[in-house]
């Protein structure tokens, strides 16, 4: 009960942080320039390894721009190239693209 209550708990700050960081634009373009100690890791400070996913948060930024012109890519493959982007979310983003190209 305790987990649950520090994950929700973390989930509303994140929410509050990322509305304060909001007016920037949460594109890959800004998240990509965004230094991640400063602009990033603050908003997730209340997450267990914040920094270093303020960090994978760039880096995946700027690997959508190098590799992907800036789109999220559709094949599983192509996601996993993704900094940060593993087998599972992989698996999930691609059922989840395929689910809104069809409409469900």
């Amino acid at each position: 009960q305790n987990r649950i209550h520090s994950q929700i708990s973390s989930s509303c700050t994140v929410s509050k942080n990322m509305k304060q960081q909001h007016y920037k634009g949460l594109t890959p373009q800004n998240l990509a320039l965004s230094d991640p100690e400063s602009e990033i890791a603050p908003i997730l400070s209340s997450i267990l390894f914040g920094n270093t996913k303020a960090r994978q948060i760039v880096q995946a930024s700027q690997d959508l721009l190098n590799k992907f012109q800036g789109e999220v890519p559709e094949s599983i493959a192509s996601l996993r190239e993704i900094t940060g982007i593993g087998p599972k979310l992989a698996e999930i983003l691609n059922v989840a693209n395929r689910r809104k190209l069809y409409g469900v």
